[in-house]
């Protein structure tokens, strides 16, 4: 497990994109990135995954959401835990007419779906999840509220 972290730190080190995007986010290190990207993997293994829709433009060519998961805390106590500064770190941009979501462009296809499968293939890339466990993951869609 240590190795596997070295390794991910190595490639997260290696993107000069991503070291900047995570610089950019207040209170924010390699460390939270990390945490974050393997709780968002752990959410979506799980089907805990949930994403919320907060507006549609007009044209239909964009909208804004946020991913959140459904986390215990104690035995019959749970939380909402958001997501913001992983997209954030990974370059997504916040929306301007509500915080804590980001605007997704696109249309024509599954746009969930879609920032979904971009997510995985970025955590396969930096060694978090192996290509076969990408290939499963990426496929999956979360669920939208």
């Amino acid at each position: 497990m240590e190795n596997q972290i070295e390794r991910i730190k190595e490639n997260i080190m290696s993107d000069k994109s991503l070291i900047k995007d995570i610089g950019n986010v207040s209170f924010y290190s390699i460390d939270n990135f990390i945490s974050d990207a393997e709780a968002y993997i752990k959410a979506v293994k799980e089907n805990r995954m949930i994403n919320v829709i907060g507006s549609v433009a007009k044209s239909g060519m964009s909208r804004t959401i946020k991913f959140t998961s459904c986390e215990r805390c104690s035995d019959n106590e749970y939380y909402q835990r958001n997501y913001y500064c992983l997209f954030k770190a990974l370059g997504y941009k916040s929306s301007k007419s509500n915080r804590d979501y980001f605007t997704i462009s696109g249309c024509g296809m599954d746009m969930i779906f879609h920032t979904n499968y971009s997510i995985m293939h970025s955590f396969c890339r930096y060694g978090f999840i192996t290509k076969e466990e990408c290939d499963k993951l990426a496929q999956g869609t979360p669920s939208t509220i």
